[in-house]
């Protein structure tokens, strides 16, 4: 054969004993041109079949699957009875939520506002107590950090004491708001009583997701290994990316982003219009058959166009963003204290303009 491995002189196919491992087997099997990426695959099923027994072999033997998949199916009980009891809860809470959602709000409310008031009271009683503490039994060595601790402690504690008294004054402004906020716990509760499938909406969007990537990740095996065939120095055939082909990898780190928040945007726009549909509808008698079908079908026949640009933009902001990120893991420890800050306020400023871009789409 001559497709035997590059250690292997031609000379030797037929007389070398390192022929059967560095030869495949004959006869080897028939198969057919791709026309994309200059590659052939089989044209025998069987290949398939062995291909796939072949990886199953594989992720047998890998010790780190063999125990990740072990884990798993020891534990598999417990998961299980978790994500159904996890189910359940959500399920009857979706149910009782519009009979207790005046209690549930504000139960959050007076939890939010203890949970300041205890987080605050501690750290104050920390910086009295490490403030009282006797200088004489610290370590001279250790007396600057126990110094800068309780410098931390006291700028946390007033930073805290600001936040408590920011959420209450907020709390006092805002107090009418709450029946807005009881009334829309109080309409969620229906929605979700007259439109149960919407439960289900979150298990197409990440199967979607999940096929999406799939051929992402096929894609980027055959851009990996794609080109023009050019004989080196050696002698050796090896493929060459040149042209268009060698940007291909920034098109489909794009596409990925891209595709993404598009599918997000799609469960997004579909769950609205169902809600809406519900909504405006004064006589729930006249509800369409399928409202989430009926919004699916309004979304691609009406509003397509919108998803792709605001998923575009939400692309092109996260990109920078992402960038930036890995610019920050890549000089971590090397950058000085002016840099890290310019860095970090750049990536809280994208994430703050990507979270308000999300709402405004």
């Amino acid at each position: 054969s001559a497709l035997c491995s590059y250690n292997l002189k031609p000379s030797e196919y037929t007389t070398s004993s390192k022929a059967s491992v560095l030869c495949p087997k004959l006869p080897v099997p028939a198969s057919a041109p791709i026309p994309f990426f200059h590659r052939c695959a089989p044209v025998n099923i069987s290949c398939y079949a062995k291909f796939a027994e072949a990886l199953i072999t594989f992720v047998s033997d890998n010790s780190v699957l063999h125990r990740l998949i072990s884990g798993v199916m020891t534990s598999k009980e417990i998961i299980l009875g978790l994500c159904l009891l996890s189910l359940v809860l959500s399920m009857i809470l979706m149910v009782i939520i519009r009979y207790i959602s005046r209690i549930l709000v504000w139960i959050l409310t007076i939890l939010l506002i203890l949970g300041s008031l205890g987080g605050t009271g501690v750290l104050w009683w920390l910086y009295a107590k490490q403030r009282k503490s006797p200088k004489e039994t610290v370590i001279p060595e250790q007396l600057q950090v126990a110094e800068d601790n309780l410098r931390a402690l006291l700028i946390y504690a007033i930073s805290a004491t600001v936040f408590t008294v920011i959420l209450f004054l907020i709390m006092l402004v805002m107090r009418k708001r709450v029946a807005l906020t009881i009334a829309l716990f109080h309409v969620a509760g229906k929605v979700f009583i007259h439109l149960p499938l919407l439960v289900f909406q979150p298990f197409w969007t990440f199967l979607a997701l999940v096929l999406f990537w799939v051929y992402w990740i096929m894609t980027l095996l055959f851009l990996g290994t794609t080109g023009s065939a050019v004989q080196n120095d050696q002698g050796f055939v090896e493929f060459k990316v040149s042209g268009p082909l060698q940007y291909m990898w920034w098109y489909h780190v794009v596409g990925l982003i891209w595709i993404s928040e598009f599918i997000l945007a799609c469960q997004q726009m579909t769950v609205a219009g169902a809600v809406v549909t519900y909504y405006f509808t004064r006589d729930k008698r006249n509800l369409p058959f399928t409202p989430i079908l009926a919004s699916v079908n309004r979304l691609i026949r009406y509003h397509l166009g919108t998803v792709a640009k605001g998923s575009f933009i939400i692309t092109l902001v996260k990109i920078p963003r992402m960038i930036l990120m890995y610019i920050h893991s890549q000089l971590k420890g090397k950058e000085n204290a002016c840099a890290r800050c310019v860095l970090k306020s750049c990536i809280c400023c994208l994430w703050c303009l990507e979270k308000c871009l999300n709402y405004l789409n």
